[in-house]
């Protein structure tokens, strides 16, 4: 999990870092918003994507050709992961494991923190979720805390 977790950060790190205002328009924006479409459907058995998936579509009504950049990331990702996945095993532990975290003052369009958190039961993964927080946390700790909270 750690290391497929590294490889998504480090692959979408300047995602994060898009804003309303980069580059210029698209002049169509229908390719974008089709391939940002099928994205969404293909989250359902991809979900180390949807975090990037979830800040390319925050542009969908003014697309900038930085963010079609990031598509291509996107893209380029998958087809180097085509033939990763999840496996859940019949004989694994019943145990339950929970992971949380959190990016502090994350966007920085509004300063909003995103959250996630997954769960195990025992070596397969059960639950995944991410999510932009509605307020605006004033400490590192209190993103935590809340990113805690949630997954409780």
């Amino acid at each position: 999990m750690s290391i497929l977790s590294e490889n998504i950060n480090n692959h979408f790190y300047n995602l994060c870092r898009l804003t309303p205002l980069d580059d210029h328009l698209l002049f169509d924006a229908t390719l974008y918003r089709q391939l940002v479409g099928s994205l969404v459907y293909l989250i359902v058995t991809c979900p180390d994507i949807a975090y990037a998936v979830h800040i390319v579509s925050q542009f969908m009504v003014a697309p900038r050709s930085s963010y079609c950049d990031a598509l291509v990331h996107i893209l380029h990702y998958l087809k180097g992961t085509m033939f990763h996945g999840l496996h859940y095993l019949a004989h694994s532990s019943l145990q339950l494991y929970a992971f949380s975290n959190a990016d502090w003052v994350g966007d920085p369009t509004d300063c909003c923190s995103t959250i996630g958190f997954c769960f195990f039961l025992g070596d397969s993964l059960v639950v995944w979720h991410s999510k932009k927080q509605t307020l605006v946390a004033h400490s590192s700790t209190e993103v935590e805390y809340r990113a805690l909270v949630d997954t409780a």
